[in-house]
């Protein structure tokens, strides 16, 4: 079956057919959760004790009371009014709406995030300001006279915003969260990211504001009062009370083929191996890996091209603050390259639950690294012990007495790198799995795309669906033309 195609027809998935979803995040719980609403057999295995995967709640119990930490922030926002609600289905009477303030730190100074134009331009002074217009203007001159080769990074952020703000706001950062130079990364993260956006649209915006049927570049959010990480801990609720079952603790070995299809998957339990056999296959295991463990083993070159693409990976450092407030903030994007983090969020700025009170509050600190490096070789007690030292110190954001304590979390294989020449080896890959007519993969891990928490989760949704007799193409997911924090009137109803 190709990804995102069925072989069931309009009849759907036959009732006594197994549908085996690898994975317990939220993708691969939405597949089980549409299935088990459906009435169709669904099983979900996962090698961690716990559901949610990189999109789940810590919760932390301390003299002062409870906290609760998400594994960096995921909000809730999509055009997609299905998605929207399976999403306050699911939520329910857990539901909030939050105001989104997400600003970059930058030379001292706060701006808005994404970039507002006056609020940029003023950080900088009117002289870089100056220069930044007039670096726009010639590159814009220059695509008139002949179009612009985008193959890097630093050429699709030039081209839209020019070298002065590319420089400033974006070259920093970016090579914080990919550990590699501009020139090393591919165009496509940038124009995946954020379609349509440039200098001109940005001034537009602020001199003219948008009206017409532009609704918001994401001013609130959904978002669960306890933590993100209940959104899936209701699906999984969800589908076990419908009799389908999720195996925590059970790490998928191989995926053992009769042929182009799947005939079951090789599982580590605490009990030792065991296989268990099915019809249709949903895949959320990071694709590299994937591939890797088929038995009979893939081809050569499809193991060769699996070894060529690498994901980065995260560290959390998680604090307890006896303080009401560190800052207004959703997140806070700190570009400063002498500063290890590149990231953080306010829990509590999300929902008043995630402390024990109004006393407190708490920070949740992203360090983008991999594994091996400087960074994810620096014990625990060095890692909450830097975060302190950065807020003391550089950011003038908290006092050393305010914080209670932290703890740190690791997850690798958290974002997938787009390389100049990712392109190549991961469509040898999908070539590959596309081949095998009853496994779809899905997620950002598993399809190794940069899509964002809404994103991953309609792959899970449609490739449920496409068990369920209809035809989704999953790569079509997130390829729309449109910057994706954009929301028109025409598709907002309910949203805003």
């Amino acid at each position: 079956m190709q990804n995102g195609q069925t072989s069931n027809g309009a009849t759907g998935v036959k009732s006594k057919e197994r549908n085996i979803i690898m994975g317990a995040g939220p993708a691969g719980l939405c597949s089980a959760y549409v299935l088990s609403k459906a009435g169709a057999n669904a099983t979900v295995v996962e090698s961690a004790p716990f559901v949610g995967g990189l999109a789940r709640t810590i919760r932390r119990d301390t003299e002062n009371g409870e906290f609760k930490f998400d594994i960096g922030g995921h909000r809730w926002f999509t055009k997609n009014e299905d998605l929207n609600d399976l999403f306050r289905e699911v939520v329910d009477d857990e539901l909030l709406w939050v105001n989104r303030i997400s600003r970059i730190y930058f030379d001292g100074k706060f701006i808005d995030y994404p970039l507002k134009i006056v609020s940029a331009l003023k950080a900088v002074g009117p002289i870089t300001a100056a220069r930044a217009v007039l670096d726009y203007g010639r590159i814009k001159v220059k695509q008139r006279i002949k179009s612009t080769e985008v193959r890097s990074m630093e050429d699709a952020y030039v081209n839209q915003y020019g070298e002065t703000l590319y420089k400033l706001f974006f070259q920093a950062y970016s090579e914080k969260v990919w550990g590699l130079k501009c020139d090393k990364l591919s165009g496509d993260w940038v124009s995946q990211r954020t379609k349509g956006m440039s200098l001109i649209t940005a001034i537009k915006d602020a001199v003219i504001p948008s009206k017409g049927d532009v609704v918001s570049l994401i001013e609130q959010f959904m978002y669960p009062r306890d933590g993100f990480g209940r959104f899936s801990e209701r699906m999984a609720d969800s589908i076990r009370a419908s009799g389908n079952e999720i195996r925590l603790k059970n790490a998928v070995e191989k995926i053992v083929l009769d042929g182009n299809r799947v005939k079951g998957i090789r599982v580590r339990t605490e009990n030792g191996p065991e296989l268990i056999e099915g019809d249709n296959f949903i895949s959320s295991i990071p694709f590299t890996v994937l591939v890797k463990i088929m038995e009979p083993a893939a081809p050569a070159d499809v193991i060769a091209a699996a070894e060529t693409l690498t994901f980065r990976d995260i560290i959390t450092v998680n604090l307890m603050i006896r303080k009401r407030q560190v800052t207004p903030d959703t997140w806070l994007y700190v570009h400063d390259r002498n500063i290890l983090f590149g990231r953080f969020h306010e829990p509590k700025n999300w929902s008043p639950a995630m402390v024990p009170s109004d006393e407190y509050t708490s920070l949740v600190i992203e360090y983008f690294c991999t594994k091996g490096d400087h960074i994810w070789n620096m014990s625990d007690e060095q890692l909450v012990n830097q975060s302190v030292k950065h807020l003391v110190e550089d950011l003038d954001f908290v006092r050393p007495e305010e914080v209670l304590g932290g703890f740190t979390l690791r997850a690798t294989k958290a974002y997938p790198v787009y390389d100049l020449d990712y392109q190549e080896p991961l469509l040898r890959m999908k070539d590959y799995i596309q081949s095998i007519e009853n496994l779809q993969y899905i997620g950002r891990g598993g399809s190794f795309r940069y899509n964002n928490t809404d994103h991953s989760i309609e792959t899970g949704m449609l490739a449920a669906r496409n068990l369920l007799g209809e035809t989704h193409d999953l790569e079509r997911v997130n390829a729309d033309d449109e910057y994706h924090e954009i929301k028109r009137k025409s598709s907002a109803a309910g949203v805003v």
